[in-house]
């Protein structure tokens, strides 16, 4: 199990006197919460960073970590949340870009706040927001007496060697990159109207539903570099087996964690990765790289679970084969009606 803990931050200088908590400064213009809340339930902190906001005219922030995978924060003012932030992709965050200029921001600094919550290193995000907050979001009550450990200056240096480092595996500058080589206006879908069962790898129907227009869906496949038709004849059905190469912890329900089988290359088995919010496990490349996707992005993982490429490509992926991949977007495989914005597109990994 990694790291779990809780932390509460008061944006200015002068502890409330009232609010039955302690504090200390280890950081110009910042007081943090010394109170132990390892041993208390789940809400306490919670409960604790509302109180302390009531009695303070300052801005308290509070700020958890879960299992080293996992990190979300409020900030109060009043005894209300104002604001906040969660890695986990189901919970929405609130007036992130107010964020700024609670931390003591005037102008700017919106693109760098959201280049930092972009990180899929959560042990990297959090010493960036460290820096941009300028107080250590990881306290430990039990290191109390060891003050220096807790000090944190607002500083850019973290972020602008972060920056370096993403210009490396982004855009051109990226050693594994994709090209849109074809698209095709409409949508595919996996199986025909009011049938639950999917169709053989790499088939699937292509076209409209809006039938009275005169469109309809034809059987096609995916051979790669385009879409083929084929016959009805040839397009069948059939059950697909459920992918048992990547093993979901159920014991890590709020993350993406998973583990590779013995499916897998020989460089993934048995190893662990927590995937970035809102990504899921796609399939391996040809080179035995591994490929995870997100809405609109797709990241490439190498053995060591090291991201070395980020590409943006339209849509979301649904098929690939060899280093061709088919997108869609127009809500394929769930929105039956007409859209002529939807397209179908293939990139060429390269």
């Amino acid at each position: 199990m990694g790291l779990s803990l809780s932390s509460i931050h008061i944006f200015g200088d002068i502890a409330p006197a009232n609010c039955g908590f302690s504090f200390k400064s280890f950081s110009p213009g910042r007081m943090t919460c010394v109170d132990d809340f390892s041993e208390k339930a789940p809400d306490y902190s919670y409960k604790a960073a509302k109180k302390i906001s009531q009695e303070t005219e300052f801005p308290v922030l509070l700020f958890d970590v879960f299992d080293s995978d996992m990190i979300e924060f409020d900030f109060f003012i009043g005894g209300k949340i104002v604001a906040g932030y969660s890695d986990y992709e189901y919970v929405s965050n609130k007036k992130l870009y107010d964020i700024p200029k609670m931390a003591g921001y005037e102008e700017g600094n919106k693109k760098r706040f959201s280049n930092i919550l972009a990180c899929s290193d959560t042990e990297l995000k959090i010493n960036m927001l460290e820096e941009f907050f300028g107080v250590c979001l990881l306290y430990d009550p039990e290191l109390a007496d060891s003050e220096d450990i807790f000090f944190r200056l607002k500083s850019e240096a973290v972020y602008n060697e972060y920056i370096e480092a993403e210009n490396a595996i982004t855009g051109k500058q990226a050693p594994i990159k994709v090209r849109l080589i074809s698209q095709y206006p409409g949508k595919i879908f996996n199986n025909r109207f009011g049938e639950s069962r999917r169709t053989k790898p790499h088939f699937y129907l292509y076209g409209y539903t809006d039938k009275s227009s005169g469109h309809i869906l034809t059987p096609v496949e995916f051979t790669g570099k385009g879409l083929e038709p084929t016959g009805p004849d040839i397009y069948s059905q059939q059950v697909q087996e459920v992918d048992q190469r990547f093993i979901k912890d159920k014991n890590y329900y709020m993350t993406n964690k998973i583990t590779f089988s013995d499916m897998c290359p020989g460089g993934y088995r048995g190893k662990t990765m927590t995937l970035p919010p809102g990504f899921y496990p796609f399939d391996f490349l040809p080179s035995g790289k591994f490929l995870i996707e997100g809405m609109n992005r797709i990241y490439i993982v190498d053995e060591n679970m090291k991201i070395i490429s980020k590409q943006s490509v339209k849509g979301e992926i649904s098929d690939i084969i060899d280093n061709y991949i088919l997108t869609t977007t127009g809500d394929s495989f769930c929105g039956y009606c007409y859209d002529p914005k939807a397209k179908v597109y293939i990139y060429e990994i390269v």
